[in-house]
């Protein structure tokens, strides 16, 4: 469901609901939208316009003070794209944009949640697979790896996630003894919230207190 908001004169502001199909295998041609303001006439800076073509949810981290930024989002052939720039768009530059996950281990309009750990593992992004297991790969500063290379990531537990569930999220803990934590609707518990939470070096499932 989209949400459009048009602007006209007073007495006859109005909202346009639209029901539009975002189907992976397909791209959405045109929607009307607002038009960013115009990025500074610095030659170093991103483009005005960057194309990008993705399906579903958007995530991102940002990764040192700077601001240096990376997003998550799936393609139309179901892979997980990271792109990242080196700052915040009004004075940050492209860097990269690579495929991180292929499509044949990503569920066809996966929610996406990705969170930053301060381990051997700083970036960590959350998905469901195909077969509704709550699924993820982590960036080990060199490389992006997921399960079975990635023996810690959530993968290996296999966490099945309620079919057509929505909800997914990730947050890095606020105490040492649980430095991870990721909520998703859980097949077990439909009914409720439920956390997986990575302590002691390794993942417990406990729903909403």
């Amino acid at each position: 469901m989209l949400n459009v908001e048009i602007s006209t004169p007073p007495m006859f502001n109005f909202r346009l609901i639209l029901a539009l199909p975002f189907l992976c295998g397909s791209v959405l041609s045109s929607v009307v939208g607002n038009t960013a303001l115009p990025r500074s006439a610095n030659a170093s800076l991103s483009p005005e316009f960057r194309p990008v073509t993705f399906v579903g949810d958007v995530a991102a981290v940002v990764t040192n003070t700077a601001g240096s930024t990376h997003i998550y989002y799936q393609n139309p052939d179901n892979s997980i794209q990271e792109t990242i720039t080196s700052a915040p768009f009004v004075v940050g530059a492209f860097e990269a944009s690579t495929l991180i996950v292929p499509a044949d281990e990503v569920l066809c309009g996966t929610p996406i949640a990705a969170t930053t750990i301060s381990n051997a593992f700083p970036i960590r992004v959350f998905f469901v697979s195909p077969n509704y297991i709550l699924s993820e790969y982590a960036w080990t500063g060199t490389a992006w790896e997921g399960w079975p290379q990635c023996s810690g990531c959530i993968t290996a537990n296999q966490f099945a996630v309620e079919p057509g569930s929505s909800v997914l999220y990730a947050l890095a803990g606020s105490t040492a003894a649980v430095p991870l934590r990721v909520g998703f609707i859980s097949a077990g518990q439909p009914g409720t919230l439920t956390e997986a939470e990575f302590t002691a070096d390794k993942w417990e499932l406990l729903s909403l207190p």
